[in-house]
């Protein structure tokens, strides 16, 4: 057998706030690692997305960060490089568990022979996830843990390197004002995201334009309005289509999404029975919808849309080709990238800036 899937975390329940640790230690290598949050209700009504409970991914080699990222951050990431969603299962209601699945991609596609996770290159690698359990779901009291890694098995792979995963800055953006940041340039880049995600507001309308530049303007990487990102480039994702069930009210709820732009819903009651099946939404944006409902009853929502959890991508040369990704550390003497807020931001809106770099093994 060539490949396995490998139990890494039993499932697990917590019911405070914890930082899991998992020791990578086998010796063959992983091409991705994939990890279920389950996050049960303690109401019928949402705080936030279920993702949120998830607070921070990462791979650490002692000091050394691997790979860094929020659960927001780590599952659009994943989203992009599967042009799709996993497996998920979006009941938010009392006693239910919102099932989502996230993977970290070591390589261009599941058993990548020349990209993928060495354990045996590292002195100590460590997975750590941590956990926020009431930021998201409904009042959560409760999570669930469980993660796997996708392992070569019997067929024998020499990796040359693997796919790096980190936030490199949070800054608060403003509107019309210029954001710089001196980006690195000690890995080439494979792609770059930018996160800006406001409930109720379209990320574009927070971020007005992204440019990327090198040594002083010499050389202008792109310079456009993330919307021309969605249109240009985002042709090769396909639109995203999620379920969700929730307890709709004639006062009106709020129903977490993880599309942020151009959001649309259609409803129907959610029981054995006939219930009214009426239902109006409005400011859907941001990851958020705002649903009506002509009386109380548990209800589904079919969302689609774009741009998960408010992270545009940036995709660098052919995907599939190590030597068309951008070569940063190759006769760059500076990188600067400029977000200029939108008319949309308050000051008060974060904004996030994430690379995928190719880190190749030493010879």
């Amino acid at each position: 057998m060539n490949h396995r899937l490998s139990t890494i975390l039993p499932r697990s329940t917590y019911t405070a706030d914890k930082t899991e640790i998992i020791e990578l230690d086998m010796a063959d290598p992983i091409s991705a690692i994939i990890i279920e949050l389950a996050v049960t209700g303690a109401a019928d009504v949402a705080v936030a997305h279920a993702i949120a409970c998830l607070s921070k991914i990462e791979i650490v080699d002692g000091s050394e960060v691997l790979y860094s990222l929020s659960g927001y951050e780590a599952e659009a990431v994943d989203i992009y490089h599967n042009k799709g969603m996993r497996s998920n299962w979006n009941p938010y209601l009392n006693t239910l568990d919102v099932q989502r699945f996230i993977g970290i991609n070591f390589g261009r596609y599941l058993w990548d022979p020349l990209f993928a996770f060495d354990p045996k290159k590292f002195r100590n690698p460590q997975l750590k996830l941590t956990l926020d359990i009431d930021a998201g779901g409904c009042s959560s009291a409760s999570n669930k843990l469980q993660a796997w890694a996708a392992m070569f098995d019997q067929k024998a792979i020499e990796p040359i390197g693997f796919f790096l995963h980190k936030e490199v800055k949070n800054f608060t953006i403003g509107a019309s004002s210029h954001e710089y940041t001196e980006l690195p340039r000690d890995y080439p880049y494979r792609k770059m995201f930018i996160r800006n995600l406001e409930a109720g507001t379209e990320p574009n309308s927070n971020i007005a334009n992204i440019k990327l530049s090198e040594d002083q303007d010499k050389r202008v990487v792109f310079d456009h309005a993330p919307n021309d990102l969605l249109r240009a480039l985002g042709v090769e994702q396909l639109q995203l289509i999620e379920q969700i069930v929730f307890a709709a009210t004639a006062a009106g709820v709020y129903v977490f999404t993880t599309v942020a732009e151009r959001a649309t819903a259609t409803f129907c009651t959610w029981a054995s029975a006939l219930g009214t099946g009426t239902f109006a939404s409005y400011g859907s944006a941001g990851g958020r919808m705002a649903v009506d409902a002509g009386a109380s009853e548990n209800a589904v929502a079919i969302v689609a849309g774009f741009i998960p959890h408010g992270v545009f991508e940036v995709p660098f040369g052919d995907q599939m080709d190590p030597e068309d990704w951008y070569k940063v550390n190759e006769g760059i003497g500076s990188l600067k990238l400029d977000i200029l807020g939108g008319s949309g931001a308050a000051g008060t809106e974060t904004c996030q800036i994430l690379l995928q770099q190719v880190r190749k093994y030493a010879a």
